[in-house]
């Protein structure tokens, strides 16, 4: 476990190297197909912090924000999202966050920290594939990052700049 725990920190460490001098544009992906908000928690300002909902896991690191949030977990129908995954994948999840500072009101689009998503499933496995889900309705694989264990996928996240849906072999999906 360690080493697993050690291989995601380095994939952490590359994606903060390799995304950290792109802006992140703050989006309310309510209006792009996450229209439920499912998990939502008050943040202070420094606090760490655990959210959870239907096989979801989000551990945010103390830092993360400077002012005080309110974190919303959305999500929205697999059906808008399998309309654009690749031929052979079912969607298995999709979600956005939408992360509200209390103090200036707006959507935040990058956190001082990456917290870490894990989703566990009974359709998750090696062949499962993590895609952003871009404001512009088209897709790019984010596999780069991803660690699966078992059912569960896990991948840092440092802003929510995107959306996300992840999916599975069609032939693997479990009925």
């Amino acid at each position: 476990m360690k080493k697993r725990l050690k291989v995601l920190l380095g994939l952490v460490m590359m994606s903060m190297f390799l995304f950290g001098a792109v802006a992140f544009a703050a989006t309310d992906f309510t209006q792009l197909g996450f229209s439920k908000v499912v998990a939502e928690r008050e943040i202070e300002a420094g606090e760490a912090a655990k959210m959870s909902h239907s096989g979801i896991k989000i551990q945010i690191p103390e830092g993360a924000f400077t002012n005080d949030v309110t974190f919303q977990v959305l999500e929205g129908d697999n059906k808008t999202f399998q309309n654009v995954a690749p031929a052979g994948e079912t969607v298995i999840m999709n979600f956005a966050f939408r992360v509200i500072d209390l103090e200036t009101n707006e959507i935040i689009g990058s956190f001082k920290k990456p917290l870490t998503f894990s989703f566990k499933d009974k359709d998750v496995n090696k062949g499962s594939i993590y895609y952003n889900y871009k404001i512009d309705g088209t897709i790019a694989n984010n596999n780069a990052a991803s660690v699966i264990d078992g059912r569960t996928l896990t991948h840092p996240v440092a802003g929510a700049p995107v959306g996300w849906f992840i999916t599975s072999p069609t032939k693997n999906i479990k009925k």
